[in-house]
């Protein structure tokens, strides 16, 4: 299999997978990753290990999603479009330059697990909302500013 994210994602929609792993692949922009956005069924999508500073509010677009790994990236802010993603059981964003979250991130419906180690976020930087992810089952919170 290709190691481009290119080759990947074009096998992903021929195969019709619904799991894409875009692991240790230099990507610095999801923008750069012709055709990812046109994977609507995806379901499981990996991307840490790579140099990612930014997500684009079609984020929201992956309406099937059900675990989004961003472990290790450049990540400063998250767009608030996010917490559409209304089937998200894990997100992992550990590991990034996170200091603060989107208003609304609280909302997401079914979330079991939320990794938010090694960023540099405090309490003072949580939405409202942030307690109120009554399905969370497992936050992990360690190596930050609180």
């Amino acid at each position: 299999m290709s190691h481009k994210p290119k080759k990947l994602v074009e096998e992903c929609r021929e195969h019709n997978n619904t799991e894409l792993d875009l692991l240790d692949k230099q990507i610095v922009s999801l923008i750069d990753v012709p055709g990812l956005f046109e994977l609507k069924n995806l379901t499981r999508l990996t991307l840490s290990h790579n140099k990612i500073a930014s997500l684009p509010p079609n984020i929201a677009d992956f309406e099937n999603l059900e675990a989004l790994n961003l472990f290790n990236n450049h990540l400063k802010d998250l767009p608030p479009s996010i917490s559409g993603l209304k089937k998200l059981k894990l997100l992992n964003l550990g590991m990034n330059k996170l200091t603060s979250l989107p208003r609304g991130f609280g909302s997401f419906p079914v979330l079991e697990v939320l990794d938010l180690t090694y960023n540099n976020l405090s309490e003072k930087q949580l939405p409202g909302n942030f307690f109120c992810l009554d399905t969370l089952r497992a936050l992990y919170l360690g190596d930050n500013d609180f």
